[in-house]
Order: C-alpha cells, then structure tokens, then sequence
C-alpha cells in the first residue's frame, strides 16, 4: 500500500508504507476557501491547487509526477479508513438574546435541542460558549451581561444532562459585533451567544 498525504486545511501524514514506498498528496476540498500545496524534493516541485487532484512522490531522486484530477467518490472510497479518521469540521450555532437581558429570543428557543443533537454527534466534543452584545448600554455592564447570557446557555446544556468537560464560557461584551453600529445603538443580531463544537 503506497503512503498517502492528504490535504485539507491542514497537512496531514497518514503512514502506510509499502515495500517500494510511494506518497501521494491529495489536495481535499474544504468547502470553503481555496488552498494549495506545493509537494517537492531535490528534483522539482509542483503545485497542487484545484480539490481531489493530486500528485506522487515514487522516489527521491525524481520530480513529483505531474498533477492528475481524482475522481472524488472514487478517493473517497479508497482512503475511506484515512478520511474517516480526520477530525470533523467544526460547527458553530448563534443563540439571539431579548435586549438587555438573559432570555433567549423566541427563534433561538427552539434551536437549543438542535445544539444538543450536534454536541452528541462530537462527542467527546469541545464546545466554546461566546457570549456578546450590543452596544446599548455600558462597556462593562455589557461585557457582564455577555457572560451571563454565555453561562445561561452553559446551563441549558447542563439541563438536558449535556457532557461539558471539555468546555470554555467567555465574554466578547460589545467588541465583536456582527453589524457594527455607533455606541448606544440596539441592534439584535449583536445580542448573541456563539456556541463553537468541536
């Protein structure tokens, strides 16, 4: 079996190495940005830059092969066992806040056990609890107020008996507004909590 690197949007080095060994780098697309790596020895370098193409590496003393395009089902299929093995994507999930408090507005209600469905497909998952706000109002009492909503969210998950080992609750307070407004200004989308599942 040749040895394979496949790349995403980290190089990773999956070690299986054959009597003549062989290292293929395969560039996976990551659905979100485009990437390239260069793959060289002494001999040459190429750059592989579209998603499931890929080149070889036969020997040290020879250039890397030239880029082939790969069929993706097919490289799915024939490094299922290193794919499988790559640590999932990481999902992130925006709980909205009733203005200048701690409740939960109506919409983000319901998506509390879609976060805890999520949290169970990770497990043992990370998960990061973000919370921010507006601008309306104190810097500090802001910054507080985050942290209440971030601990509050924290406490739905603990509820509903979600594992929390491997957890973080922080306060953004009112410096990283998705809309950014002037100070003292509402805005709904700013009064959040960002939960991170890794």
């Amino acid at each position: 079996m040749e040895a394979i690197l496949i790349v995403s949007a980290l190089f990773l080095s999956l070690s299986l190495i054959q009597h003549t060994p062989k290292t293929t780098v395969i560039l996976l697309d990551n659905e979100s940005a485009h990437n390239a790596v260069v793959v060289g020895n002494n001999e040459g370098n190429i750059t592989v830059d579209q998603p499931y193409s890929f080149t070889t590496l036969a020997a040290l003393d020879r250039q890397p092969s030239a880029v082939e395009k790969g069929d993706p089902d097919a490289i799915r299929q024939k490094y299922a066992d290193q794919l499988n093995i790559l640590p999932s994507k990481p999902v992130s999930m925006l709980f909205h806040f009733e203005p200048g408090t701690v409740d939960l507005s109506e919409s983000s209600k319901n998506q509390v056990d879609e976060l805890v469905h999520v949290i169970t497909l990770h497990e043992p998952a990370s998960v990061d609890i973000i919370g921010h706000s507006d601008r309306a109002g104190d810097a500090d009492k802001n910054y507080a107020l985050a942290l209440e909503r971030a601990e509050m969210v924290k406490k739905y998950l603990l509820d509903r008996n979600v594992t929390l080992e491997r957890s973080s609750v922080t306060s953004h307070g009112e410096n990283d507004p998705i809309i950014p407004t002037e100070d003292g200004v509402e805005e709904p989308q700013n009064r959040r909590v960002e939960v991170i599942v890794r």
